[in-house]
């Protein structure tokens, strides 16, 4: 007698499926080959031996035979190759054991779990936490087990081709092979290498291309991941405030040294008026700071917070930082914000503030909130002309129409946040609004400086309303970021060439002239002063402080454009010397009243050398406005000269004197009264920038990183190079 399979196969060894019984027939042959008679097998004894972890299925031992056949099943849970020997006794036991051995290959079940796992390509490190760093090659090792846990070749249950799909936008994100295709190893893996260039969430998935359709929905349902990259060299590197407050100040020289005292009493201040908001204020968006009451202005979002963020953590206060983080994550309640605010305010401030955090930190909560902010925002700019409506009300998601002329900083000022929230969560719809209120401006054709108003926002076609001409109240903004939406893309030169058409008409409202036949008096920088322009074309010899951010524009031009841009026209000569001149100018606004703090804006004499005029009664007010502090910083960046940071603490010294109340820091009535009358409020960019840029100034250069960074009108930390 002799045993044998009736079936066989073109393998080498049988081939079996994880999980699934495989059928296994045994014939008894005579000694001429014929099916043994039924009556000569029911004494024969079976024993099966099997390795592994393989097992019988559905029967025990004793095997029987059933008409000189015999039939079992083997399972196996784990995908290998196993040996399956039967023995077969006779109950004479002078004859021979005979033994039937094979070998059978257990393969892995269908796709039923899949897996995704993320290392450092150069070091083999695993990548574990919510962030993601960008510029580093990423090894993304795609696996699919069987419901044993066995890996399995993807492309057996779905056949065609499978590719790594992402939703970068494009140039965000390098991937090697280029088409992402998965070439899946036996062992049921395929690997993809992964670039990140810009920050933000990006989901991935696998994606099958021919084979089965109806596998697509569930593959890419089951193997869908989102990844949330950051800037790493930049930010998210220090764990706390105060550990980047000690890493930028390991980085002092020696003449950072003599002024850290400085720095620190700077950071006293600071820290004197958060207390007081802190007891008296908290939640509430401003604190009045003389009757130690709260107050909402803003749609009570507690934009002091908000707007106090990232001076908290350049100033190295972790416990103050943290109070704020918790409040931006439980507490922040945009549906309390039923009234109508600004939208310009809540976009510099608010949002700047909530995006500037991130940038520092990289703590996702601020995003998050960014994000939702922004999407409340965007109902503002669904105007016929595409320019915001002045106000939103968050709760509500609703904007009212307004026949009031669009003020130019408050539609050309919204870019550079919307843009980079886009840029971070790659939600299009950000960019897309502020882009097109950008494209409304530029559509009424006028080259260089504009009118101060266009036509109301519920007009499709934008016009120039007949108003002055100015670099101050109601245009500022505007041209400071046609430079920093330039930062943002430096492709995208079409906001470079603006700001030189501004430039280069910007003398035109300066007096003296800074035209290359004026020179500096013996070696003394020439005081310049920004006028103003009315309709009809005469001058308004009027000074406003907050125009006292171009000199430290203009710095930023001459840090930043490239050498072929400035020596052209004599721009490189010009914008040194108003830069040097309109910040001295700026500095003798503080330095010449009877406080020593700067007016909101002053006269200026007609008649060279066109010296300040006593502010009128409805200008000697001061809100403790920061465009001065913000130009010494970056005239100090410029030039290295010390004399910016001596002038930056006379300004913290008059302020110190005459609007420090025991609660906080007040907004002066009059600077040329001595008792000084404090007005009971405390503006949040007191906190956002005054106090921030004199820091800065009095710091080392690493406190603030240019060469990355820049920084908002209300002086939060966006990226460069971000889009």
């Amino acid at each position: 007698m002799n045993l044998s399979r009736p079936d066989t196969s073109k393998f080498k060894h049988p081939q079996a499926v994880a999980g699934q019984p495989f059928r296994t027939v045994l014939l008894a042959r005579d000694s001429r080959g014929r099916q043994a008679r039924p009556a000569a097998c029911d004494a024969l004894r079976v024993g099966v031996d099997l390795s592994g972890k393989a097992h019988l299925s559905g029967a025990s031992l004793p095997l029987a035979w059933r008409l000189g056949q015999l039939e079992f099943h083997i399972e196996n849970e784990l995908a290998e190759v196993i040996d399956a020997e039967v023995r077969i006794e006779s109950p004479d036991p002078e004859a021979d054991v005979l033994l039937h051995t094979s070998q059978i290959r257990f393969m892995s079940g269908p796709s039923h779990s899949f897996a995704i796992e993320l290392q450092l390509a150069d070091s083999g490190s695993p990548m574990t936490g919510s962030s993601l760093p960008l510029r580093r090659e990423l090894s993304l090792t795609v696996t699919t087990k069987d419901q044993f846990g066995n890996l399995t070749p993807l492309n057996r249950s779905v056949g065609g081709q499978l590719m790594l799909r992402s939703s970068a936008q494009r140039n965000a994100m390098e991937m090697r092979p280029s088409t992402g295709l998965l070439s899946m190893r036996g062992t049921g893996e395929a690997q993809v290498f992964l670039t990140a260039l810009r920050p933000g969430h990006v989901e991935i998935w696998v994606e099958q291309v021919g084979g089965i359709s109806s596998a697509q929905p569930p593959l890419k349902n089951a193997t869908t991941r989102s990844l949330f990259f950051v800037d790493t060299d930049h930010t998210g590197v220090y764990s706390s405030p105060s550990s980047y407050l000690a890493a930028f100040r390991s980085k002092a020289s020696p003449s950072d040294m003599q002024w850290q005292a400085k720095a620190d009493e700077v950071r006293e201040a600071f820290l004197h008026a958060w207390k007081g908001y802190e007891r008296y204020a908290w939640g509430k968006d401003e604190l009045q700071p003389v009757s130690r009451l709260g107050r909402n202005t803003f749609g009570g979002l507690g934009l002091t917070i908000l707007d106090s963020l990232t001076t908290l953590w350049l100033m190295g206060f972790d416990e103050a930082f943290e109070k704020g983080l918790r409040f931006v994550k439980d507490d922040l309640d945009f549906d309390n914000a039923d009234s109508d605010v600004s939208v310009f305010e809540l976009t510099i401030r608010a949002l700047g503030g909530l995006l500037g955090a991130h940038t520092l930190s990289g703590k996702e909560i601020f995003l998050e909130r960014a994000q939702e902010l922004g999407g409340r925002l965007l109902p503002a700019f669904q105007s016929p002309s595409r320019m915001p409506w002045p106000t939103v009300n968050l709760a509500r998601g609703t904007s009212k129409t307004s026949t009031q002329p669009v003020i130019l900083s408050e539609a050309g000022s919204l870019q550079v946040e919307f843009r980079s929230l886009t840029a971070r969560t790659g939600d299009a719809r950000f960019r897309r609004a502020a882009d097109k209120a950008f494209q409304a401006v530029q559509s009424v054709g006028i080259p260089g400086i504009l009118p101060v108003f266009l036509s109301p926002p519920g007009m499709a076609k934008v016009q120039a309303v007949a108003s002055k001409f100015a670099f101050g109240a109601l245009a500022d903004s505007y041209y400071e970021y046609l430079l920093k939406q330039w930062l943002q893309r430096p492709s995208e030169k079409n906001f470079k060439e603006l700001f030189l058409e501004v430039m280069d008409a910007l003398p035109g409202i300066v007096r003296p002239s800074p035209s290359a036949s004026e020179t500096e008096q013996m070696g003394r920088v020439v005081h310049y002063k920004l006028i103003e322009m009315t309709a009809d074309g005469s001058l308004d010899w009027k000074m406003d402080h907050l125009s006292c951010f171009a000199p430290g524009l203009i710095a930023l031009g001459l840090m930043e454009l490239p050498q072929h841009d400035l020596v052209e026209k004599g721009r490189n000569a010009t914008w040194w010397r108003l830069a040097e001149g309109l910040t001295a100018s700026c500095f003798e606004l503080w330095a010449s009243s009877a406080t020593g703090l700067a007016p909101e804006f002053s006269k200026v004499n007609s008649k060279a050398p066109h010296k300040f005029i006593e502010a009128s009664s409805n200008g000697r007010h001061s809100f403790l406005r920061p465009e001065t502090a913000e130009s010494l910083f970056y005239l100090y960046r410029l030039t290295g000269d010390e004399k910016y940071r001596r002038w930056g603490s006379k300004l913290f010294q008059a302020i110190l004197n005459h609007a420090k109340v025991p609660h906080g820091f007040s907004s002066v009535r009059d600077v040329k009264a001595i008792p000084t009358s404090p007005m009971d409020e405390m503006q949040t960019f007191v906190m956002a920038e005054t106090f921030k840029y004199l820091f800065l100034l009095f710091s080392p250069a690493a406190a603030f990183d240019m060469n990355h960074l820049f920084l908002n009108t209300e002086g939060h930390p966006l990226k460069r190079n971000e889009l």
